[in-house]
């Protein structure tokens, strides 16, 4: 999934839960839970795709929204706001392990089979087309439904 849904979803559990011993782990589990799910992208080992204007834009607008999501949480201030925030770069986290991949692929180095933790987070991704855009279009909406009590 986009970090933008990674992170919209960390920020609903954390206002949700209000418990940091709930909200928490359960921040960094749906990143698994939601990666599992059909999503947009490219096959694990392409690294053209990588490289493309396309993905560095995309992968820009991601981080600006991210950036806009922990941003309406601050300016917003709804109860539980820093536990959302917290939640929502929780959320987000374990695709910080994929930045070696993305430098990899713009300095033109061969793709590396991820092993251990890399290979867990990309097995679990068993969907990732570019059909998968509409199941993020439809979570992200989701998600902002789910949020809007929360920030009024």
């Amino acid at each position: 999934m986009t970090a933008t849904n990674h992170a919209l979803t960390g920020a609903f559990i954390g206002l949700a839960a209000g418990n940091p011993w709930v909200a928490i782990p359960a921040a960094f589990a749906s990143h698994f839970i939601c990666d599992a799910i059909p999503h947009f992208g490219q096959e694990r080992n392409n690294m053209k795709w990588l490289r493309s204007r396309f993905f560095k834009r995309m992968l820009l607008v991601d981080i600006v929204l991210c950036f806009a999501v922990a941003g309406t949480l601050v300016v917003v201030h709804p109860v539980h706001w820093f536990l959302a925030v917290v939640c929502a770069f929780l959320a987000t986290s374990p695709d910080f392990y994929w930045v070696r991949k993305f430098r990899d692929a713009v300095a033109n180095k061969p793709y590396q089979k991820p092993e251990g933790f890399g290979y867990f987070a990309s097995v679990i991704q068993w969907f990732q087309k570019p059909i998968g855009a509409v199941v993020e279009v439809a979570w992200a909406i989701g998600m902002f439904v789910l949020l809007i009590p929360f920030l009024r």
